[in-house]
């Protein structure tokens, strides 16, 4: 999704929180309040992280993308990646957030194909709904969490990687996952998925649907079909906002050069990096850099 050129809409990663607290810009457990950044009604943010947010108490409004939700009690919100989000109307408001990587979340594999990555998480809902019960007892494994990201020990990360597992199981569960739970069993499904992670480990050196059809050994036609299907894309599309995602963490976390990040992009220069973010973007890559570091 292109970004809109607007400065209303800020860019963050989690370094960008400037919390002291945090496992290399990978994973944040926090309190609402502590992020203040969130609190100004005239700010919506685009994030480079997964978010959990449980909301403890009091009332506001949340607006995912074009879509206005109500934070009440008892309502866990997850926000994905690029997801456009801006809260609204506060009033005696706590919750706590959980923020989190794609990395971070699969520094464990556990050997089960049904949780094996995150890729199937892009289909969730925006929120669910626990009952007292279910909500006291998810909220025991974030304590939990809490407690280990406190500590500065051994295997201390590897411990949350597995609690913050759970916490998404339930809410997985709770949203009636059975369509993330068995993807495997759906062809089409399956074939979107195998897409997308290798899209994630190739998107440097393969830009073509066909490079991508030929790994799965199916037609490019057929693959841009079921992609465009499942998620109303194109491949070509899906394999673009890949690069671009790419593209701009560079271009907002380090100090490499646009040169430098069309190289380590796979581009053969300068200037067809710079087409291709433009077509994508609308603007060029030095002014998306430029429009973030004024919105800082």
């Amino acid at each position: 999704m292109p970004i809109q050129s607007t400065s209303s809409i800020h860019s963050i990663t989690i370094n960008s929180l400037k919390r002291a607290e945090s496992f290399d810009g990978e994973f944040v457990v926090a309190d609402f309040s502590d992020l203040g950044l969130f609190l100004n009604d005239e700010k919506s943010f685009k994030s480079k992280f997964f978010t959990l947010l449980i909301v403890k108490g009091g009332t506001g409004n949340l607006m995912i993308d074009s879509t206005l939700h109500e934070m009440k009690t008892g309502r866990i919100f997850y926000i994905n990646y690029n997801q456009i989000f801006r809260f609204s109307e506060l009033r005696d408001f706590s919750a706590q957030v959980v923020l989190f990587t794609r990395s971070f979340y699969n520094m464990i594999y556990t050997g089960n194909m049904k949780i094996k990555n995150d890729t199937a998480f892009s289909d969730l809902p925006a929120f669910a709904d626990f009952s007292k019960p279910e909500f006291s007892e998810l909220m025991l494994n974030i304590t939990d969490i809490q407690k280990e990201f406190s500590k500065n020990t051994i295997l201390n990360k590897e411990i949350i990687c597995l609690l913050l597992k759970v916490s998404m199981l339930k809410y997985i569960r709770k949203t009636g996952g059975e369509n993330y739970i068995d993807f495997k069993t759906n062809k089409k499904i399956s074939y979107v998925e195998d897409f997308k992670n290798l899209v994630n480990v190739h998107f440097k050196e393969l830009k073509r649907t066909s490079d991508y059809a030929g790994k799965l050994s199916i037609t490019a036609n057929y693959l841009n079909a079921v992609v465009k299907e499942k998620l109303d894309i194109s491949a070509e599309n899906y394999i673009q906002n890949r690069v671009i995602l790419e593209a701009e963490r560079l271009l907002l976390n380090t100090d490499m050069s646009v040169t430098e990040i069309s190289y380590e992009l796979g581009f053969s220069d300068k200037s067809h990096f710079g087409k291709y973010f433009k077509k994508t973007t609308a603007e060029t890559p030095n002014n998306f850099r430029k429009k973030f570091v004024v919105a800082q």
